[in-house]
């Protein structure tokens, strides 16, 4: 009933209008081409990162499975490396027919990435991710507040009797050092072999990624210990209604480059003027991100640190993944990787 292939340049419209119908009206990927292709649309094949099941009889999509490749922010990395799943629905009048199951499947075994992801997994899918193989689990929210506010408009604190105190240490040998393309290239390389949790990133992804966003800003700092580069950390400042956070989005280095910032993360809180800093992460060691100065949100704890900025939604968010990785093998996952730090509304610049 159903032909499942990659959607050509011919299919966009198409395309588009399918996620408008059965995914989300007015997604950004309809409001904004800017930021569709930029996501989706590869360069090198011509053609867009979607599995699309197209009915026979009137051509029409009744399915799609959009990934994102690592190797589409560096072409260097080779392509089947890993790829992060991204929108994944059926229309209803495709149910029946497995159409959802064979679209991932034309995935594993067509485009047969190494190492398949999802980052905000919905719980109707884990346990069909557990049945083939993969490891599911929620990342961990991780936050420091700016101990000079001590009332707040983008958190909400029910009891700080009940606020964790924090833990962080410093070094005053450790900064925090504005970083930019030149220096990601020129200054970064033994960050990425000091990292050996999968998966492989470099500094083109990095700068691709995030300097060159068409939307976002990213500010990317290097971790630096006297005279050495031992970290690389990625932010991006998201503010409503005139408050700030400033969200960790990615992380390369070994987690024990973390250690020690306590004093440089209450500087930058302080610089501008912001509620708090949160780093949603699995694989980043805990011990280091305590030492850091950070606090893991818990569940039924009396604080709520958002997630949502465009729009703004004052509410925990617990961001479930899944990763075909064997047990045993390290790896790390931030909230930069797949789709999740996008734009959710048209804009043509946001911080």
């Amino acid at each position: 009933m159903h032909e499942i292939r990659l959607a050509q340049k011919s299919d966009r419209a198409a395309l588009i209008q399918f996620i408008d119908q059965h995914w989300k009206k007015n997604h950004i990927f309809v409001t904004s081409d800017e930021i569709f292709d930029w996501q989706h649309f590869d360069r090198i094949s011509g053609k867009y990162n979607f599995i699309i099941g197209v009915e026979r009889a009137t051509q029409a999509i009744h399915g799609v499975l959009g990934f994102i490749p690592l190797a589409h922010f560096d072409s260097e990395i080779p392509f089947e490396r890993l790829c992060w799943m991204a929108i994944w629905m059926t229309q209803d009048a495709a149910r029946g027919h497995k159409l959802g199951r064979r679209l991932l499947s034309y995935l594993e075994e067509s485009v047969k990435p190494d190492v398949i992801s999802t980052v905000g997994a919905s719980e109707m899918t884990l346990a069909m991710y557990q049945a083939r193989g993969y490891q599911t689990g929620r990342l961990s929210q991780y936050y420091i507040l700016n101990s000079e506010q001590s009332n707040f408009s983008l958190i909400a604190v029910k009891d700080t009797k009940r606020i964790p105190d924090k833990a962080g240490t410093s070094d005053a040998n450790k900064r925090l050092q504005p970083a930019f393309e030149n220096d990601i290239i020129a200054d970064t390389e033994n960050c990425f072999r000091a990292q050996i949790d999968f998966p492989p990133k470099s500094p083109r992804y990095l700068i691709n990624r995030y300097l060159r966003h068409p939307v976002y800003h990213y500010q990317i700092y290097l971790i630096r210990d006297r005279s050495e580069t031992t970290g690389i950390v990625v932010t991006r400042i998201c503010s409503h209604a005139g408050a700030k956070a400033i969200r960790i989005v990615d992380f390369i280095g070994p987690s024990d480059a973390l250690s020690g910032l306590c004093d440089e993360w209450n500087y930058l809180l302080k610089s501008t003027n912001a509620e708090y800093i949160d780093f949603y992460n699995q694989g980043i060691d805990d011990n280091h991100l305590r030492a850091s100065g950070f606090v893991r949100r818990e569940m039924g704890d009396a604080i709520i640190v958002p997630n949502y900025f465009e729009p703004f939604f004052k509410a925990n968010v617990e961001i479930d993944y899944c990763i075909s990785l064997p047990p045993g093998q390290a790896y790390r996952i931030v909230k930069g990787d797949s789709d999740q730090d996008r734009p959710a509304q048209n804009a043509t610049s946001m911080f």
